[in-house]
This record gives C-alpha cells, sequence and structure tokens, in this order.
C-alpha cells in the first residue's frame, strides 16, 4: 500500500527485473544488488511503466560511483515476437538506486507479459 507521499514497497514485476538486470553485473552491480531489498519505488508520469526508486542508504551502504549519476545496468526490450522494441536503463545517484527507465520505441508496452519478460539481452556495461 503506497504511503501518503506516492512511495512503496517493490512490486514483484519491479524486484523481479531489478534483479535480472543486475544480475551479470561485475562487482559493483552486485552491491547494487544488495540494495534491492532496501529499495521503495514511486510510479512516474511516464506513459512507459518508468518507475522512481529511493534506497534507505542507512540500512545498505551507497556504491562508490566514479560519477554522481549514471546507468548501472541496461537491456534491450523485446515485443513477443522476440523484435527489438526498446531499452531499459537502471540509473543510480549518489550510489543509490534512483530510477528505473523503460524506452519503448513502439508505444506498446509489454502487452500481457510482466516487465521482467520483456527483458532482452542484458548488456555489460
Amino acid at each position: 500500500m503506497p504511503e501518503a507521499d506516492g512511495w512503496e514497497p517493490l512490486s514483484e514485476d519491479v524486484r523481479r527485473t531489478l534483479e535480472l538486470l543486475l544480475a551479470e553485473e561485475p562487482d559493483a552491480g552486485r552491491h547494487f544488488g544488495e540494495q534491492i531489498p532496501h529499495t521503495r519505488m514511486h510510479a512516474s508520469d511516464c506513459a512507459c511503466p518508468c518507475v522512481y526508486l529511493r534506497v534507505d542508504t542507512d540500512t545498505v551502504p551507497a556504491v562508490p560511483m566514479e560519477k554522481r549519476m549514471d546507468v548501472v545496468a541496461a537491456a534491450s526490450l523485446t515485443d513477443a515476437d522476440g523484435g527489438y522494441d526498446g531499452e531499459v536503463n537502471l540509473f543510480a545517484i549518489d550510489g543509490a538506486l534512483a530510477d528505473l527507465q523503460f524506452c519503448d520505441w513502439e508505444g506498446k508496452g509489454p502487452g500481457g507479459r510482466r516487465l521482467w519478460e520483456w527483458l532482452g539481452h542484458v548488456h555489460p556495461l
């Protein structure tokens, strides 16, 4: 249930998407993966299913980063027939997960599939 400020626990769909995006990342990615249980979400106003993320960095440490904000994981999106449909990027700010952005070129969304089923190839960063 969302709090008055709109932040709520991660949905199963978003949690699984984050886990898949961070599963093959090098050490820094594994540290970002440790933030998942301590992360809450807030839906964005975007037409795509983007969500803002907020990590409780009092409970789990921030990950050292070279830039203040950067993409820490990315993947292709695929349509129901396996064709290229766009990209998903996971951003971190100041070492904490901050934004899960879906860029859907066709504007159709994942259809009847869950978000994580929309993921194609995860790109190494």
